[in-house]
């Protein structure tokens, strides 16, 4: 991992979002709110392959203390997405790992300079984000989410 990386959250990909809610809470983890995606809430700069999509999804984050570990789930809603891709070739199950850096553009530059490829893209008001293939590597993808500097 990346010095600069700082670490945010493990992702899974589900077919049906209510029930995989449902067996979370069971276990305790939860709640998992509206964050990202679905009616309503339009965001920008989505490429899927280096080609722009219109896709959307559900994605919820869990609320709550879970160990300092952040933990996502998505379902996806509309588009062929590497959401979608994975559901297909895996079923459902642990997709990606998300990394936050400041220096978004440097970090992918980075990570191009390795050899990995961005499969897709998005951004949220001035916060952009980048999935890279490193799925022969570790059976999963690296997300790279920018975070904003804060203000001195």
């Amino acid at each position: 991992m990346h010095k600069n990386w700082k670490f945010m959250h493990a992702s899974i990909v589900v077919k049906d979002m209510e029930k995989a809610i449902k067996y979370f809470e069971v276990l305790d983890v939860g709640p998992f709110p509206p964050f990202i995606g679905g009616p309503g809430m339009a965001f920008s700069g989505k490429t899927v392959k280096e080609k722009q999509v219109d896709y959307d999804m559900d994605l919820r984050l869990a609320k709550g203390d879970l160990g300092g570990v952040g933990f996502e789930i998505i379902q996806p809603l509309k588009g062929d997405t590497v959401y979608t891709e994975f559901l297909q070739k895996k079923g459902e199950g642990v997709h990606h790992l998300a990394f936050g850096v400041e220096d978004f553009d440097a970090e992918v530059e980075d990570m191009k300079k390795r050899g990995f490829k961005i499969v897709q893209t998005g951004a949220l008001g001035n916060v952009r984000w980048a999935y890279f293939d490193t799925d022969k590597l570790g059976g999963m993808l690296i997300e790279l989410c920018e975070t904003p500097k804060k203000p001195a």
